[in-house]
């Protein structure tokens, strides 16, 4: 079992979006939800997947300090076709920012949080498919954004590492 996955996920990057909409109570009061945008929510299941599809996947979480990397190329805009840009990636400048799209890949890998008490037993069943117990656990590397070269397409190489412990 290696301690380092290079997952890549193919598809236009999503940036963790949420919504805030007005609810009103059936007895008239009216309060604030929040809900998930459905193609954002498609992106963390197509990032979950490919990760579980990756032969050295873990079978139970990783405990201890991770380390992520991201690199998304997003569509190349029209524009960048032109014989004048160089035909590799392009650095993207513009939204989303890069702290939603590090959002994005830490909740698709992360274990929902059950939404009753439940004793540690079942809290280890709900964990197995994620790659670690809490996102508290990551420790961010570099996540940089760029239009796809010319030959390629727009998607996100996540690249997922334990960190060994270290006194200093």
């Amino acid at each position: 079992m290696t301690s380092r996955l290079v997952i890549t996920v193919p598809g236009e990057p999503r940036s963790q979006d949420r919504r805030t909409r007005q609810l009103r109570a059936k007895d008239g009061r009216v309060f604030s939800g929040t809900y998930l945008l459905p193609e954002t929510r498609a992106w963390r299941e197509a990032i979950l997947a490919a990760a579980r599809r990756h032969p050295d996947f873990p079978r139970a979480p990783w405990e201890g300090p991770v380390r992520v990397s991201i690199e998304a190329f997003f569509p190349r805009p029209k524009a960048l076709y032109a014989k004048k840009h160089p035909p590799g990636e392009i650095r993207k400048n513009s939204k989303p920012d890069a702290d939603n799209l590090v959002k994005a890949v830490l909740d698709a890998l992360t274990p929902p949080r059950p939404t009753r008490v439940t004793t540690e037993a079942q809290r280890k069943v709900l964990r197995i498919g994620y790659l670690w117990i809490d996102d508290g656990q990551v420790h961010l590397g570099p996540v940089d954004r760029w239009y796809h070269a010319v030959e390629s397409g727009p998607g996100v190489i996540i690249t997922i590492e334990k960190i060994e412990e270290a006194t200093r």
